[in-house]
């Protein structure tokens, strides 16, 4: 038996579902939004292998931890979770690799992160370390508008929200890269560009995306940011530095696909559930 687990339905999960089907195998829907996960629960230990399909980062990681504890192999692992879900752990893994990343500074105050702002040079980029689709993300570009951003974050009501992930602006930052993997092989990579009004590219927040060519240096950065935190199905984000070249900005455990396989005809679901059935074979 195998285990999807989710909180939300989204189109991603219902092609996932789709293709299980189709291969007819036992498939159990796990809403970790609904149905309460025992430490040491008979039932679950019936399941070969787990998908894990959270939207919320923190439910994904904690449904991880509980399978686990119960003998179940996950997709990802818990640690995957965690380190895509905290960008500053994610850039301790990419940095420990040697990998390219946007020059960061963290920040804890207000106080900090207005020096942060000055080592780093506006404009900056200004985001938490936990958050998805662009939330709480903000491009400041003087020391006024840092105040401002810096004030409204210290009311926050959690301590993740009022650390401060600051980094230089790269010049491309309205346009990025996502790469998909699976395991060691790297599907495919698009262009994401922002909207009109939005420098964000998020295909959450109506980003456009192009497919985009693979290329050995794509390739070969998207391996090492996927095995730095652990591998598995993770898309990685990139940025095209004019002079710095690429650099990896962030790594997502729980990856969306949709405008992936709109931008390549790539059928992600069928690639996912042959990762996992070859998973469960082993």
């Amino acid at each position: 038996m195998i285990i999807l687990a989710y909180d939300i339905v989204r189109l991603e999960e219902k092609l996932i579902i789709k293709e299980f089907r189709k291969r007819n195998v036992k498939l159990h829907l796990l809403n970790v939004a609904t149905y309460p996960l025992h430490f040491s629960n008979g039932f679950l230990k019936q399941a070969s292998i787990a998908l894990i399909r959270p939207v919320s980062m923190y439910r994904a990681f904690y449904t991880a931890i509980v399978l686990e504890t119960n003998g179940i192999p996950t997709v990802n692992k818990s640690e995957t979770i965690l380190s895509c879900g905290d960008k500053i752990l994610t850039y301790k893994k990419l940095v420990e690799k040697k990998l390219p990343v946007p020059e960061t500074v963290i920040a804890f105050t207000t106080d900090s992160a207005l020096q942060a702002y000055n080592i780093v040079g506006f404009p900056v980029i200004d985001k938490p370390p936990i958050g998805s689709w662009g939330r709480l993300v903000s491009l400041i570009e003087s020391s006024k508008e840092g105040l401002l951003v810096a004030e409204h974050r210290e009311n926050l009501p959690t301590t993740q929200l009022k650390v401060h992930v600051i980094q230089e602006y790269v010049p491309s930052s309205n346009t990025d890269i996502r790469c998909f993997v699976i395991g060691n092989e790297v599907l495919g990579c698009i262009k994401r560009i922002a909207t009109s009004g939005d420098w964000r590219s998020n295909v959450a927040r109506g980003g456009k995306v192009e497919p985009m060519k693979l290329n050995t240096v794509l390739e070969e950065l998207s391996l090492k940011a996927a095995e730095a935190v652990g591998a598995g199905v993770i898309s990685v984000d990139l940025l095209m530095h004019p002079e710095k070249g690429y650099l990896v900005n962030e790594v997502n455990g729980v990856p969306e696909f949709k405008g992936f396989m709109k931008a390549t005809g790539i059928n992600v679901p069928e690639k996912i559930v042959e990762y996992i059935i070859s998973k469960m074979k082993m």
